[in-house]
């Protein structure tokens, strides 16, 4: 009897880890621009169709430090016009990992001067799971 309850139980947590599995498992890690990183003469918009982008996967800007910078921007102007807003979140290192934490459209430029107009800036629409 106890034994059986052993068994039960067990079985219990295996099935309870492998329901919280699928939601680990299936987020992904996006290296922008792929080989090319995050740099001028990538098209991003390119890069970016056809991939499916969900909470809890995360973009990874590979640049070269002091070369380029990520800029976080909040509204589709300020994208569209390459206006880096002074509050904007900005990363710096080089190796930025962004986590994709919220549905939504995500913008992101390049804050140094004539980088964003020459086509450093990506914009994804991330959607649940």
């Amino acid at each position: 009897m106890a034994s059986r309850r052993i068994v039960l139980g067990f079985a219990a947590v295996v099935l309870v880890v492998a329901g919280l599995l699928p939601a680990t498992v299936s987020a992904k890690a996006y290296r922008v621009g792929d080989d090319f990183g995050w740099d001028n003469g990538v098209d991003y918009d390119s890069w970016a169709s056809g991939k499916r982008f969900k909470v809890g996967d995360t973009l990874e800007f590979l640049y070269a430090e002091g070369a380029h910078n990520v800029v976080v921007v909040e509204d589709e102007g300020s994208f569209e016009a390459c206006v880096a807003p002074a509050n904007a979140p900005t990363l710096s290192s080089g190796d930025d990992t962004v986590a994709l934490n919220q549905a939504g459209r995500w913008l992101f430029i390049c804050g140094f001067d004539g980088h964003c107009q020459s086509g450093m800036k990506l914009a994804v629409t991330v959607t649940h799971k």
